[in-house]
């Protein structure tokens, strides 16, 4: 029977192989981790669209899922049936949503793996994914794993601080590069989405995250091998391209409605208190008189 870890294995041999043969064809390591960056990804951009049409779908929802929440609160399982029923008509299933970024997890972590193993020291100890005798491992224990003035196979600390100031400029550039192009796509996301009462905390919460998450990715990238930032660039780019390409399809997302959250005071039975007309209590006086 095949277990979980052999299976990871068999994912991390066949990126390794991939980046290998895209060398061959390429013969630049940082050129060939573009490349499978961009290939990786146009293979996962059916299971992107599906994740993100179902998470769309589910916001759109939310209203809806307010109002049954609230009127079928003392009946818990009727009030089960009704969400799932709502849910899978928009299409807004959890598993929706959650399937696709479970499926990519593994590639991802894979892909991390073997790029942290590319390096003389682990090709010599038969520790890497690299194929050994390929075009790729002979030039990594060559040291020709250079790319725009970096060496890929060195942490970004070691070479931001491993070396001179002119060293040191094609690693900060890179690091600001990935920092920058989380940014940008993360703001791409949320331009033209306007506040309204029933969003503006979900609003508030996620333009934090837009400003705190790339500098928390920045640094812990700090550890992580260049040929990696790369990789993580290279995505950002990518997906950005892809959020636009599913804007053009889907158009973009429009702010959840309050309609549905809050009743009118007619419907829920409770008479709102009439407020005074202008110049009553004077009519009243003049009545007394």
């Amino acid at each position: 029977m095949t277990t979980v870890g052999e299976i990871f294995g068999a994912i991390e041999r066949g990126l390794g192989s991939a980046l290998a043969f895209l060398y061959d064809v390429v013969p630049s390591f940082g050129v060939a981790i573009i490349l499978l960056t961009v290939a990786i990804n146009i293979v996962l951009f059916p299971l992107t669209l599906k994740q993100t049409r179902a998470t769309r779908a589910f916001q759109e929802i939310q209203p809806e899922i307010k109002r049954i929440q609230k009127e079928l609160k003392d009946t818990p399982e009727e009030m089960q049936k009704e969400l799932m029923r709502v849910q899978r008509e928009a299409g807004a299933t959890p598993l929706g949503c959650l399937f696709p970024m479970l499926v990519q997890f593994p590639i991802w972590l894979a892909l991390f793996r073997v790029l942290r193993a590319a390096n003389a020291a682990a090709i010599e100890g038969g520790e890497s994914f690299i194929p050994q005798g390929s075009g790729l491992a002979q030039a990594i224990l060559e040291g020709r794993q250079q790319f725009l003035g970096m060496d890929l196979g060195v942490t970004m600390s070691d070479g931001v601080l491993g070396g001179s100031v002119t060293r040191a400029i094609p690693y900060v550039l890179m690091l600001v590069l990935m920092v920058a192009t989380q940014y940008v796509q993360q703001w791409h996301a949320m331009r033209g989405q306007t506040s309204t009462p029933g969003n503006k905390q979900q609003q508030q919460t996620q333009q934090a995250i837009t400003r705190i998450m790339p500098l928390f990715i920045g640094f812990i990238s700090w550890s992580f091998p260049v040929g990696l930032v790369l990789y993580w660039t290279t995505s950002n780019l990518f997906r950005l391209v892809q959020q636009v390409v599913i804007f053009k399809i889907d158009g973009r997302p429009s702010p959840p409605s309050t309609s549905g959250t809050e009743e009118p005071a007619k419907e829920s039975g409770e008479e709102q208190p009439r407020r005074p007309q202008p110049g009553s209590k004077k009519r009243k006086r003049r009545r007394r008189r």
